[in-house]
């Protein structure tokens, strides 16, 4: 689920992504209502497994049937996986259209949600990596016709491609480069300076910016910002 609102005194509107429909937005009747069962399946991000007959007429779709099987619990106990998964929700929800259907997108959000409640550590690595696979996915992969060149380090400084990677020393693309052929799990192992990474996704939120149409700032950014510092 990637995101959710009150709707009415008892009901909820949510979006969600899956795998044959791609992102689309249902009604809730009733969730609110401390008496429902379906009160505890739509909680933000949860992966729930629903039954829905799509209706062209409709905006909001209507389910008849869900369950949750997956609340992850590690993640929402965990401010810092909690901020990673966020901006990977939102991320996906800015730059997808309703019912447009990707498996590949869905696959890699389902991935990379459990890969974040089952790691330990570089929380923000994982998001980078989600950046730079979605990005892929998307078609507009700044290491697009370059990944087998030798001068991979330095090809995101190449302004005539309209990439924002110019402010980027040629120590951060070449990180860029190695993390790309990585496994989330293996992003355990690195060592990054936290400038650095920020850098690094600053990078790619400008690269999204200019390149898919309906993509914005993320606002879970200047949200969790604000709550590390309260802590």
């Amino acid at each position: 689920m990637l995101s959710g609102f009150k709707y009415g005194d008892t009901s909820k509107i949510v979006s969600m992504m899956s795998e044959s429909a791609g992102k689309f937005s249902a009604v809730i009747k009733g969730a609110r209502n401390t008496k429902s069962k379906m009160g505890g399946v739509f909680e933000n991000m949860n992966h729930v497994n629903v039954i829905f007959t799509k209706k062209e007429s409709r905006d909001l779709q209507l389910i008849t049937k869900a369950e949750c099987v997956s609340s992850f619990r590690r993640i929402k106990s965990d401010l810092d996986r909690l901020s990673a998964a966020y901006r990977i929700l939102e991320l996906t929800s800015r730059s997808t259209y309703d019912y447009h259907s990707s498996p590949e997108i869905y696959s890699l959000l389902k991935e990379f949600l459990y890969g974040l409640e089952e790691s330990e550590k570089n929380y923000e690595l994982i998001f980078l990596l989600y950046q730079m696979r979605l990005s892929v996915l998307l078609g507009i992969d700044p290491f697009d016709g370059f990944r087998n060149s030798n001068e991979k380090n330095f090809v995101l400084n190449d302004r005539e491609r309209g990439l924002h990677f110019g402010s980027l020393t040629s120590e951060q693309a070449g990180f860029l480069g190695r993390l790309s052929e990585m496994e989330i799990k293996q992003t355990e192992s690195l060592d990054c300076q936290n400038y650095d990474i920020k850098a690094m996704q600053n990078s790619y939120e400008m690269h999204f910016l200019q390149h898919t149409g309906k993509y914005g700032v993320l606002r879970s950014n200047q949200i969790f910002e604000e709550l590390k510092k309260a802590n």
